[in-house]
């Protein structure tokens, strides 16, 4: 028996200690697998990588998809009943386990403050609000930049990425996409700055314009600055004015439909660094 120390870890600025707990491994056997040969000639032992991809019921999902990953049936190719296969729900961003085409990034299955297209990117267990047993939700993890698939305290890095030539913003946790969408960028009198910079500052609300400005756009939500320009700070931030995604539009920032931008604030956090090119 292996015996874990305690630990600290500051989330949202609050030191928890988390008590030690013992950790057991059982190895075991029974994997639908493939046989390679081993050291001794006479023994053979059995590799998980390659178990051999089954789809019992044809939903284009793998049996071991639908088990750990999608939480499916996998006798059964519309789990929840709606008329569309599993395999399809996923494809087209929809959760297979709630009917009435819900999408998978609406429903938090297990209340850990994690959304189901967030749990499957992170690799994270949609039924299980802790997937890594360090008695802190998944959602606290990673909204305080932790890996919810480890005990131990390591931390992923967040990165935005936003392609002015592609209008488009994407945002990481470590290798994983957790969002990409299209966005407005400044248009070319008032470009949006280029190069790497960071979060600088999360704004709530916030209002453009107004005396002195040709436009006025009060109650701005989920702002994210992120830089300074002779035009004053330069944001990451709804937009509600306009539905452009795709093209230029703004005067210098970064505009976002308010269906992309409230899970991107709630994600990034003061530092995580913004990549414009």
């Amino acid at each position: 028996m292996k015996t874990k120390k305690a630990k600290s870890r500051t989330i949202r600025g609050a030191a928890v200690l988390v008590w030690p707990v013992a950790v057991f491994l059982l190895l075991g056997a029974g994997w639908p697998t493939q046989a390679v040969k081993a050291a001794d000639k006479n023994t053979t032992v059995v590799s998980p990588a390659a178990a051999p991809a089954q789809d019992a019921d044809g939903d284009g999902l793998t049996d071991v998809e639908e088990t750990n990953i999608y939480k499916t049936d996998p006798n059964k190719p519309d789990t929840d009943g709606d008329g569309f296969r599993d395999g399809d729900e996923i494809k087209n961003g929809f959760s297979p386990r709630h009917a009435g085409q819900v999408r998978l990034a609406d429903v938090d299955s297990d209340k850990d403050y994690l959304n189901d297209a967030w749990e499957i990117a992170a690799g994270t267990d949609l039924l299980n609000p802790d997937t890594d047993g360090d008695k802190y939700l998944d959602g606290t993890e990673i909204a305080a930049g932790y890996d919810p698939r480890n005990p131990q305290p390591v931390k992923k890095q967040k990165r935005i990425e936003v392609s002015l030539a592609k209008q488009r913003l994407t945002y990481y946790f470590g290798d994983a996409v957790f969002g990409s969408f299209p966005i407005s960028s400044g248009v070319r009198t008032m470009p949006t700055p280029k190069g790497d910079f960071s979060v600088l500052a999360k704004v709530p609300v916030k209002t453009y314009g107004g005396r002195g400005y040709n436009f006025y756009f009060p109650n701005t939500k989920w702002n994210l600055q992120f830089a300074t320009a002779k035009q004053g700070r330069v944001y990451i931030h709804g937009a509600y004015w306009h539905n452009k995604f795709g093209q230029p539009m703004s005067h210098g920032c970064v505009n976002v439909a308010y269906a992309n931008m409230e899970d991107l604030y709630w994600w990034a956090q003061v530092g995580t660094p913004v990549h414009v090119e």
